[in-house]
């Protein structure tokens, strides 16, 4: 009896293993955000232009440490058809922030997390529109500042440390 119920134990695992695994291949690039020297104060901003046809488009980056700064990220775009959030994975479960339903050029997605968590982000762009051939033109403007000290890092300067 106790074999077959940690045969079904590790059965289910392997199961939910498989199921997390199977989801939607993800397309991913790092957000690269450069160092911007000012006076007595920490700043780090990246800006990306882009397009999305269908799908989901995900932008990774790493904070190492953040003290007394501002995790600041801005998304406009040309048609209210774009889903934006951010992640944060934790060790256990992720955090997510979703911006409101209709972004636009005049109402833009800002994202603002004071003292922010230092851990690996996603920013996550979804293309929502039922017309699959509708291309969504987007902005993105990201900035890491504040009086406090931060780093932050994206895949290519881990690959080279």
């Amino acid at each position: 009896m106790k074999k077959n119920i940690s045969l079904c134990i590790i059965f289910s695992i392997f199961s939910l293993a498989l199921l997390y695994n199977c989801g939607e291949e993800q397309r991913y690039e790092p957000l690269r955000f450069e160092k911007v020297t000012k006076a007595e104060a920490s700043a780090f901003q990246a800006q990306v232009d882009g397009t999305i046809l269908t799908g989901a488009w995900e932008y990774r980056f790493r904070i190492k440490q953040a003290d007394r700064v501002t995790l600041l990220i801005e998304v406009l775009t040309d048609k209210p058809d774009l889903g934006v959030s951010l992640l944060r994975k934790g060790i256990l479960f992720d955090s997510k922030i979703k911006c409101g339903d209709k972004i636009s050029q005049l109402s833009p997605c800002k994202l603002e997390i004071n003292n922010p968590e230092k851990g690996d982000y996603s920013l996550v762009l979804n293309h929502l529109s039922s017309d699959p051939s509708e291309v969504l033109s987007y902005r993105i403007f990201a900035a890491v500042h504040g009086p406090g000290y931060a780093s932050v890092i994206w895949e290519e300067e881990v690959a080279r440390r």
